[in-house]
């Protein structure tokens, strides 16, 4: 006579199938979460490539710098909302007649590297936990 209950057998491998389920559950939030992040960096770096742009068609006729300590409040000055940006640090230069903009991962993102967008060609690159994929 089977009794109504499962065998240890059977108990761990549901509990192997579900641990299994829930490891890559886990691994795919994780990474859905460092791209939500970057969507931070990407919606401010398009800001300050728009300003960038503004300033060089201005009365200045170049691109300006906003580097190092003071870089935010630069920035914020151009008309661009950073005060809420919380994952990233920005800075911004220009050389030799392009700029280049440079969102660096702060701590309370949990990532290390940097998101870098070269007027010159026009292209996004990713360093270290930041993929290419999440980039325009």
């Amino acid at each position: 006579m089977m009794g109504n209950g499962l065998t240890p057998v059977e108990l761990i491998t549901v509990l192997a199938i579900v641990g299994t389920l829930l490891a890559i559950a886990v691994f795919f939030f994780i990474g859905y979460m460092k791209s939500h992040k970057v969507d931070e960096a990407i919606r401010i770096i398009s800001c300050i490539i728009v300003s960038q742009e503004i300033e060089k068609a201005g009365k200045r006729l170049e691109y300006y710098n906003a580097v190092g300590p003071n870089a935010h409040e630069i920035i914020a000055k151009k008309g661009i909302e950073i005060s809420k940006a919380t994952y990233f640090s920005y800075e911004t230069f220009r050389a030799e007649g392009h700029f280049v903009v440079v969102a660096t991962a702060l701590p309370k993102s949990r990532m290390r590297g940097k998101i870098i967008y070269e007027s010159k060609t026009g292209k996004w690159m990713g360093t270290e936990d930041i993929r290419q994929e999440w980039l325009p």
